[in-house]
């Protein structure tokens, strides 16, 4: 089986979806063998939204898929993931969606070995009106379109694949459990430098801390 570019293939599903099934905004990830999302190639959502989301908000979403693996669903609405975690959590999530004017949200997951393994995300705007059953029962037929595509994905043990050369430098160097002044002392820049590249990197993987990237890339 051949191995595609994450980056290709999230741009073709990406493309297909929401050409089929209207979304203001859409994202496409992969999750690792930890049910934790890594690798986000966004359509129409700006840089600040999904800052906003990865720093303050996702331990509030629902549809993270290690909330979703237990209901053996492939495409999974806002509404029904909200009414199994706490109120107080779904408020807060639904907070930060009125923020940037998202009414819906669904989850559509692809799974390899029986763990997900990508996923995509369609949100709608105030103008677009929630997701219709119709358009959820499209989106059941187009999953095995999500679902081929995952079979070209890198396995999980090539996760540093995406990753440019000094990446990997830094996510190995992380993994020994090195400090920042050992980190700028490798790489031969300063601290500021070291701290902009890791701030790059956590985004890249989808993460928020040192232990997250390592479990992400490594376990």
């Amino acid at each position: 089986m051949n191995v595609i570019p994450t980056q290709d293939i999230a741009g073709h599903c990406l493309h297909a979806f929401t050409q089929l099934i209207p979304a203001s905004r859409a994202a496409f990830y992969c999750v690792d063998r930890h049910l934790q999302a890594h690798d986000f190639s966004l359509q129409g959502m700006s840089g600040e939204m999904h800052r906003d989301y990865l720093d303050h908000y996702r331990q509030f979403d629902p549809l993270q898929p290690r909330y979703c693996v237990s209901s053996d669903l492939a495409v999974v609405p806002l509404g029904l993931a909200m009414a199994r975690q706490p109120m107080r959590d779904s408020e807060r999530y639904r907070s930060f969606l009125q923020r940037y004017g998202v009414v819906d949200v669904v989850e559509v997951f692809a799974h390899r070995d029986g763990q997900p393994q990508a996923a995509i995300s369609l949100l709608r705007t105030v103008d677009q009106g929630v997701f219709t059953h119709q358009q959820l029962t499209q989106l059941n037929a187009l999953q095995a379109l999500l679902q081929l595509a995952v079979a070209h994905l890198p396995a999980h043990e090539d996760a540093l694949s995406d990753l440019t050369p000094k990446e990997r430098q830094i996510a190995l160097l992380l993994r020994q459990g090195v400090s920042n002044k050992q980190l700028a002392r490798e790489l031969d820049v300063g601290l500021p430098t070291i701290k902009t590249h890791l701030i790059n990197l956590f985004r890249k993987v989808g993460v928020s801390s040192r232990t997250e990237l390592v479990s992400a890339l490594f376990l």
